[in-house]
């Protein structure tokens, strides 16, 4: 569809932004900033606290969390401005994002310079990020009644969302960049598809490795503490509802997930590599040859931030490998994602 340079500028900031914001929110993780703010106020929130009194009433609130009762009670309020900054941002680069948005949106759409097609496409995004938004708020909640940290599992529901809404904003683009040029070709669209589904999975199982704090466990690689398969694995009393929902009683579910991530993290790479050398030696042309360069490329990136950030992880999960390795996940995907678009039949 034929749309002009700006509304592809303001797309592209959009996009851009997104990848900011899930970028913003690993490093809000991975710095145990998230419980920070105990309130959820879309307006007032707005602004941070302006004087001492104002930051006092903060902490105070931040105090009664069980966050500060068990990990980081004697907290000093420098301290707590430090959490405190990345949690705000986060939520103000959120707020950023809708006016960034929104104010175009609606002058594009008076204006008549989006196509019906792209305006029902932009409708998807709006109603996926406000979904990510308000899941946002429940995940934050999960971590402010009894444990002192957000739950593993609305973490990562939290992160799928917020990767859809990226994903859906990208597939629009797609569509306003490459509005004619198609390859059909059944067998690499499901060869795609099969791809897709194994980096979703494997995105998943890292929301739920930083969710549990799982590196920690086993920061060894290619082994894990010297075992293939951790022992407490073949302990049959662990397998039960209990362990899976109170993952922070007992080692359990942090080798499980550890285990399955590793094993995905193979299967991908296997299947990636096979993928991207195959397309090569088709030699398709430009719209094929070079975003499987660059797909191969991130590949091995991601693998290899992968093991970094693990045998980094020693009492504490790097912030920057950890970041960047979530970072280049969702790049990864974005490239598999334009394979599925050109192979499949024109809409």
């Amino acid at each position: 569809m034929q749309v002009s340079k700006w509304v592809k500028v303001w797309l592209y900031i959009g996009l851009i932004m997104l990848l900011g914001q899930i970028v913003i929110g690993g490093i809000t993780r991975l710095t145990e900033s998230g419980l920070s703010i105990t309130k959820w106020e879309v307006v007032s929130g707005t602004l941070p606290p302006m004087n001492e009194l104002a930051w006092e009433q903060e902490f105070d609130l931040y105090k009664q969390t069980p966050q500060y009762e068990k990990i980081n009670e004697g907290m000093s309020l420098k301290e707590f401005k430090f959490i405190y900054f990345w949690e705000y941002f986060h939520r103000l680069w959120a707020r950023t994002m809708g006016f960034v948005f929104l104010i175009p949106f609606l002058f594009f759409v008076s204006r008549k310079m989006l196509p019906k097609p792209l305006i029902r496409r932009l409708g998807l995004v709006v109603f996926l990020a406000a979904l990510a938004a308000s899941f946002g708020w429940i995940m934050v909640a999960s971590g402010l009644i009894e444990r002192p940290w957000v739950n593993a599992y609305k973490l990562t529901v939290h992160l799928a969302i917020g990767i859809s809404v990226f994903i859906a904003l990208y597939w629009a683009i797609l569509h306003v960049e490459i509005p004619k040029m198609r390859i059909i070709d059944k067998k690499t669209k499901s060869t795609a598809r099969v791809l897709i589904t194994l980096l979703i999975i494997q995105i998943l199982l890292g929301g739920l490795m930083s969710g549990m704090k799982a590196g920690l466990f086993y920061p060894t690689w290619p082994d894990m503490n010297g075992e293939i398969i951790p022992q407490v694995l073949f302990n049959t009393s662990h397998w039960n509802v209990e362990s899976i929902i109170n993952y922070d009683t007992n080692p359990f579910m942090s080798a499980l997930v550890q285990v399955l991530h590793r094993t995905m993290a193979y299967v991908s790479y296997a299947y990636g590599l096979f993928f991207g050398i195959k397309l090569l030696r088709r030699n398709l042309g430009a719209y094929s040859s070079v975003p499987t360069t660059i797909f191969l490329l991130l590949l091995h990136t991601q693998v290899a931030l992968g093991i970094i950030t693990l045998l980094m992880s020693k009492g504490s999960i790097p912030v920057l490998y950890g970041v960047l390795h979530q970072g280049f996940g969702i790049l990864l995907l974005a490239s598999s994602v334009y394979f599925l678009f050109m192979f499949r039949k024109r809409a």
